[in-house]
């Protein structure tokens, strides 16, 4: 009888700290090289930015949003309109900039700073939910890609122009918040510089 109640005790725990992991914070391991808290394990809050349904990463139970400076950690950001993008790998980045935010860049490099100087004297908007951006020769490419990717339309770049479900557009509105996430690390360009704008179906939690 005693080992019966040891027995259901244990299973009690195990299930308890499964819950916690798969509904509260999880363990990621930071990837060499990611960022300073490289080869390191990170402790992660599931429900920062909202709950994150793990049969489909694109519901949440709640809503919250990233604050710039904020680490935040996430999933590669290679596609977000399938609900399989919580398998993709894991990374971890700062919070650069926040819907909304201005970004400025060189148009012939495609680097990207906070910033205006020197050679970073176009800006470009953070998507932000709901908010409709107009399209330029100047930023097409990089909202093009994004709306390719990740928007729940259909996209491409016909003639130099923007075409959304088969028709020509000079803006678009976006249904969901964007980031700019950067790993502090110059040479790893692992992050935003390589990924463009990180959306928020992609994120994991807040790193604790």
């Amino acid at each position: 009888m005693k080992s019966k109640y040891i027995s259901i005790t244990v299973i009690c725990v195990v299930l308890v700290l499964l819950a916690v992991r798969l509904c509260v914070v999880d363990v990621v391991r930071v990837p060499e090289g990611k960022c300073h808290r490289s080869g390191s394990m990170a402790l992660v809050s599931r429900w920062s930015f909202g709950y994150r349904l793990p049969w489909d990463a694109n519901r949440r139970l709640s809503d919250g949003k990233a604050e710039k400076d904020d680490w935040i950690a996430y999933n590669q950001p290679v596609s977000t309109r399938n609900e399989k993008v919580n398998s993709t790998p894991v990374f971890i980045g700062r919070c650069e900039a926040v819907p909304g935010d201005t970004l400025w860049y060189n148009n012939e490099s495609g680097e990207m700073s906070t910033t205006k100087h020197g050679r970073f004297t176009h800006q470009i908007i953070i998507p932000q939910k709901g908010r409709t951006i107009r399209i330029t020769n100047d930023n097409i490419r990089l909202y093009a890609i994004t709306i390719m990717i990740h928007e729940p339309v259909k996209a491409s770049i016909v003639d130099g122009g923007l075409c959304v479900s088969g028709k020509m557009v000079k803006q678009y509105t976006f249904t969901q918040d964007y980031y700019w996430l950067l790993n502090d690390q110059p040479s790893n360009i692992a992050d935003s510089r390589a990924f463009g704008f990180v959306p928020h179906a992609a994120l994991i939690g807040r790193v604790l």
